[in-house]
């Protein structure tokens, strides 16, 4: 068909609505859903590398953008999908280069590789109230029984400024000690308790709104109970 041939058949073809000569001619124009558009983003396929073996640095698979798979034997005698790794080899060597998007031929249950879950965090394990009271709080020792002083001196009888309040009870033994020593470690500056000693002891015998009554039980060689002496109980 020569030059004047082709533009009478161009002429005639559009008048029955072909408007431009890319239609006459069957090529694709910008609108025609025809034509495949590629996605902007890359995806990658993990397959095996045809070059380990040969090279001694060379891992066994390796990434490659999807639409770049090499030709080698194997793809030529049984497709480009026979070098593709199995799913479970993708988890083995990882995310994508940049953690790009995997491919859907790889087969994979997802289009991502899913990230490692984040570990859970630590809780701390439940503790009992008595291990609870008996830790430091605050860099301090743990409270101990409640301490009061003596405020009245007798021959055979003491009082104190404990009640029931803090837990005395008729029968109730207290210690009397005296000079007490915070021993505090020099590095942390935990208080790890106090040195003292016991000068007396007193079995409480009467309970008041405001103090208790004691007798004297006992009383260390060379000892004198004194007012302000601390009180705790047994």
């Amino acid at each position: 068909m020569n030059v004047r041939s082709l533009a009478l058949v161009v002429v005639a073809l559009a008048a029955f609505g072909c408007t431009t000569a890319k239609q006459v001619l069957g090529l694709p124009t910008p609108g025609d859903p025809s034509v495949t558009i590629k996605s902007a983003e890359t995806r990658w396929l993990l397959i095996k590398n045809p070059r380990f073996g040969d090279v001694p640095s060379e891992p066994e698979y390796v990434w490659v953008e999807e639409d770049k798979i090499p030709v080698t034997f194997t793809t030529l005698v049984r497709g480009k999908a026979a070098i593709i790794a199995a799913p479970e080899m993708v988890a083995k060597y990882g995310a994508p280069p940049g953690g790009g998007k995997i491919s859907p031929r790889q087969g994979m249950p997802t289009q991502t590789l899913a990230a490692s879950p984040a570990p859970a965090p630590r809780t701390a394990p439940a503790v009992s109230g008595a291990t609870a009271a008996a830790r430091p709080t605050n860099g301090k020792a743990a409270e101990g029984p409640k301490r009061g002083l003596v405020v009245y001196v007798d021959t055979t009888r003491i009082v104190i400024d404990l009640t029931a309040a803090d837990g005395i009870r008729p029968g109730t033994v207290v210690s009397l000690r005296r000079d007490v020593i915070p021993i505090v470690h020099p590095v942390t500056g935990e208080v790890l308790g106090e040195l003292d000693e016991e000068v007396a002891t007193a079995r409480v015998t009467e309970m008041r709104e405001k103090f208790s009554v004691a007798d004297v039980q006992t009383v260390a060689a060379g000892a004198r109970i004194q007012i302000k002496d601390r009180v705790v109980p047994k």
